[in-house]
């Protein structure tokens, strides 16, 4: 597979991940009355189901044993939960600002995280 592809396929991949975080997040504060940095992190957290199935069979198209990879992921999903919630804490709590704006700028860092490791170590056969 060509970079280019790879490249689309991660930024398709990663663009329906955000919507599913963006919109799940806008439910369960608005809808739900979730506090915003817990409702972000319980989208966050399923995002990360969703784009794991995703990148795994299309993106990658991984034939790594589903173990070693999902161990890998989950440790760099990890590391983008502290993230968000991090952003989140310091746009919302800190900076005072609207929280659906913060949650979009988490979501383009979580995904150059997610894409520079994803690449490198997550989804490849060693």
């Amino acid at each position: 597979m060509s970079n280019a592809s790879l490249l689309l396929r991660f930024i398709l991949v990663g663009g329906s991940t955000a919507a599913l975080n963006l919109g799940l997040t806008f439910a369960l504060v608005e809808g739900a009355a979730i506090q915003v940095t817990i409702a972000s992190t319980i989208a966050c957290i399923a995002a990360i189901f969703y784009n794991y199935v995703l990148h795994y069979h299309w993106t990658f198209a991984s034939d790594a044993p589903h173990g070693k990879v999902l161990a890998r992921y989950l440790l760099m999903c990890a590391g983008g939960v502290a993230l968000n919630a991090l952003v989140m804490h310091f746009g919302v709590v800190v900076l005072a600002v609207q929280y659906i704006l913060v949650q979009l700028f988490s979501c383009i860092v979580l995904v150059c995280w997610s894409l520079g490791i994803s690449s490198r170590w997550v989804f490849r056969k060693d």
